[in-house]
């Protein structure tokens, strides 16, 4: 009877101290993002934190200086070329691996998620000279084939992940049935992986809209995103516009967050009814 009474305890306690790590590191994890938004309301010329009174001057300055709407323009004419990109692309690597009978899949598979880890620095000094030699340096072409780089594995991983939930049976029976490999894509297995390629694809230019090394190397004073616009910002006049700016791309960071999980959950039900 002790034992009894002493391990659902134990369970306890346990289960009070993992909640209170995972909090803890959540805190740690998003208390500088939160710190941002007092700033952009500070009615001071400077960054200083707690700010001593509130205004929305920063936004209204953002709003009619049209550096920051060409910018804005920009890293949504790359971001979005860039997801559309990396769906295409990292499906077909994803299909490649899961379905291809690859003889060594595995490694194949760690190529291609090879530049999600690499810094992105290394990244940028070699699409540089390429980018040069190809005449699109400083265009928006260039930075869209360098941000598709870092955009495929993350559809990569989705995908794989949505293939890996569902039986090869279910193709097979479909071209059993007379359905060619076209038919059978976009018949059974596309519906099936649907969700992993949107969710691929929204995370890939979630991480375009965000990226910074990649646009000082690739983009111009004419194609700057906005990453870039704020680092030439701080570079130059450290005030709380730069705040401003950078609570507006982190609102639009987390509203494409939630949807990922809003998808993930209706996945997730989808599944567990079929």
């Amino acid at each position: 009877m002790p034992a009894e009474i002493t391990m659902p305890l134990r369970y306890r306690i346990f289960n009070m101290l993992l909640l209170g790590v995972a909090w803890a590191i959540l805190v740690y994890l998003v208390l500088p993002q939160f710190i941002i938004l007092p700033l952009s309301f500070s009615n001071q010329s400077y960054l200083s934190f707690p700010p001593s009174g509130w205004s929305t001057e920063w936004y209204v300055r953002i709003a009619e200086n049209p550096a920051w709407s060409q910018a804005a323009w920009n890293s949504l004419a790359i971001g979005i070329p860039t997801a559309f990109l990396s769906m295409v692309f990292g499906t077909l690597a994803a299909l490649a691996v899961a379905r291809g009978g690859l003889g060594r899949a595995g490694l194949t598979a760690a190529f291609i998620v090879a530049p999600m880890m690499l810094p992105h620095v290394i990244l940028a000094i070699g699409l540089y000279p390429m980018m040069l030699w190809l005449g699109l340096l400083n265009s928006h072409a260039a930075a869209i084939v360098g941000h598709t780089v870092i955009g495929i594995p993350l559809v990569f991983i989705t995908v794989n992940a949505a293939l890996s939930r569902y039986n090869l049976a279910l193709e097979l029976a479909a071209m059993t049935l007379g359905a060619n490999p076209w038919q059978t894509f976009w018949k059974v297995t596309f519906p099936m992986i649907r969700t992993g390629v949107v969710i691929g694809g929204i995370l890939a230019f979630a991480t375009s809209f965000d990226e910074l090394m990649l646009a000082l190397f690739l983009t111009g004073a004419g194609t700057r995103t906005l990453p870039r616009l704020i680092w030439e910002q701080m570079n130059d006049y450290l005030t709380p516009t730069i705040a401003a700016a950078a609570t507006l791309i982190f609102a639009f960071t987390l509203l494409l967050l939630i949807i990922v999980s809003i998808l993930q959950a209706r996945s997730g039900r989808v599944e567990s009814h079929g």
